[in-house]
């Protein structure tokens, strides 16, 4: 597996709350959190519903020791969009692709290593700006009805916008949810987002706030990296990044980084991959025209 060059705060502090006690044992702590993400959680869907299985295709499980730990979304044969948090250095991963119960690994799921980690290099894990991540796969993806990549919004989705995510994170006081998870939220006016009673100021112009549309439905512990998608025909808007502690409180709802916002980085690093440390390796995909679906 190969490390992109950039992104800041790799450092063990850096890395946020593992679910699972391998992944627990598997790095020093809980992550430094500033005060936009003093919350900082990896982001299950509660007050969701199970989604019919394989209606979103384009999810990805990303597992560390075989325990999943955030989701993805599936943009080319070979690369997956995360969050920056999600991916510690010390820590190897695959990616699971065409999944709906994480207990059943059959004909319908593809297993991948990692190949490369591009973090966006203007990552701040205290301010949880640009908390994107690309992850290159070491193999293709065989789209099937089970597996399908996914496109970019347009536009970013106005105040009001109704969207949906989906995840396999914690639900309520359990364990991670064995299925696919699937939950409605709206997206919220910014503005309001950084009034003093809510997060005060720390939500930057590239991240989307956002709610469950039921009250006392959000995202949790474990759908962080997840795709927030919005549109008629589904393209990702963001990613998921982080949360209050309690993940329901009105006043500090879950946040999302603008996919949108960082289409030119994303088409970049499809296109020609990331800097490695590893002579001989470019880390670049096979083909430069990368989306057939809403995108660029």
């Amino acid at each position: 597996m190969r490390w992109g060059t950039g992104g800041a705060g790799w450092g063990p502090s850096a890395f946020p709350f593992w679910w699972g006690s391998q992944l627990a044992a598997a790095q020093p702590g809980q992550a430094l959190l500033s005060p936009a993400a003093w919350g900082q959680l990896r982001l299950s869907v509660i007050g969701g519903r199970e989604a019919k299985p394989h209606s979103r295709p384009y999810m990805v499980s990303i597992q560390f020791g075989g325990v999943h730990a955030c989701g993805g979304a599936l943009l080319h044969k070979r690369w997956v969009l995360t969050a920056a948090h999600c991916f510690p250095r010390s820590v190897v991963g695959t990616a699971v692709v065409g999944l709906h119960s994480l207990r059943d690994h059959g004909a319908t799921t593809q297993t991948f290593p990692i190949r490369a980690v591009c973090p966006h290099p203007g990552y701040d894990r205290q301010t949880m700006e640009n908390d994107l991540l690309l992850l290159q796969l070491e193999g293709k993806v065989t789209p099937s009805r089970t597996r399908r990549l996914i496109g970019l919004l347009g536009r970013a989705p106005a105040a009001g916008t109704e969207c949906s995510l989906a995840g396999w994170g914690v639900r309520g006081h359990g364990g991670l949810s064995p299925t696919l998870q699937e939950l409605e939220v709206t997206v919220l006016d910014t503005r309001m987002c950084n009034n003093s009673r809510f997060w005060n100021g720390d939500i930057a112009p590239t991240m989307i706030c956002f709610q469950g549309r039921h009250r006392g439905s959000a995202p949790s512990k474990g759908d962080s990296g997840g795709p927030l998608v919005c549109g008629k025909r589904a393209a990702v808007a963001g990613v998921l990044s982080f949360t209050s502690p309690d993940v329901t409180d009105p006043f500090k709802p879950p946040v999302a980084t603008s996919a949108v916002k960082h289409k030119n980085w994303i088409r970049k690093t499809l296109r020609r991959g990331c800097g490695s440390p590893q002579p001989g390796r470019t880390g670049q995909t096979d083909h430069p025209v990368l989306f057939t679906q809403v995108g660029f």
